[in-house]
């Protein structure tokens, strides 16, 4: 395995437990956008979040206007429902034991990040280098390349860890490595199609990926 430096972390369906109600106020949206068909489980997801994710309403007719209104009404209700979502607990013990710096990218905003992080006894802000939340209105790839830049980490010395097919698309644009959860939002048969450097199918497959990236201490 590559020896990375920093580790970008997705939040909902990585760390945050949150498919449940994501869904939930997906088919509250239909009522306002009728042609977005409803979501009952992952596969359902991989029909609604499709590609990159700014694109992933096209084939429903929305336009782009729509579809911004139709993000940013989801993230406004996901974030107002924060204290209804459990994180991964074995997930954020996982971050407090890995010693490479991490950085989440997402499309959620950080004080719902904070909310459900503090819901582990194990979290300590001091665990995460930054949070690149929806409140900064950029791209996941825009995101990734800023937070290259401010710790002055090559391409090639970080990875992302997601658990869309947009991560992996999103990722390649900048282009940096991607493991991709299979206990997320899309399973992981589906983003198998997309060609992710890794796959980690359970929660404990991931605490086993992260602690195996934390450098070894010197005898």
């Amino acid at each position: 395995m590559k020896k990375y430096r920093l580790i970008f972390l997705d939040f909902d369906g990585v760390i945050s437990d949150s498919l449940r109600i994501c869904m939930e106020e997906i088919n509250r949206l239909r009522e306002k956008f009728p042609s977005i068909p409803e979501v009952k489980t992952r596969e359902d997801m991989t029909k609604v979040y499709s590609v990159e994710l700014r694109h992933s309403l096209y084939p429903f007719g929305l336009s782009d206007d729509e579809m911004r209104e139709f993000f940013d009404c989801h993230s406004r209700a996901m974030n107002q429902r924060a204290a209804e979502v459990e994180p991964f607990h074995e997930a954020v013990r996982a971050l407090a034991r890995c010693t490479l710096p991490k950085i989440f990218i997402t499309s959620s905003y950080s004080e719902a990040v904070f909310t459900i992080l503090r819901k582990c006894k194990e979290f300590d802000e001091a665990f995460v280098q930054g949070v690149y939340g929806r409140e900064h209105r950029r791209t996941k790839t825009e995101k990734i390349r800023s937070a290259l830049a401010l710790f002055n980490i090559e391409m090639p010395e970080a990875l992302y860890v997601g658990d869309l097919a947009s991560d992996v698309l999103y990722c390649r644009d900048v282009p940096v490595d991607i493991a991709c959860v299979g206990y997320g939002y899309h399973p992981s048969s589906y983003l198998k199609k997309f060609s992710p450097e890794y796959i980690l199918e359970t929660v404990e497959d991931f605490a086993t990926f992260l602690q195996s990236l934390s450098p070894k201490p010197q005898p």
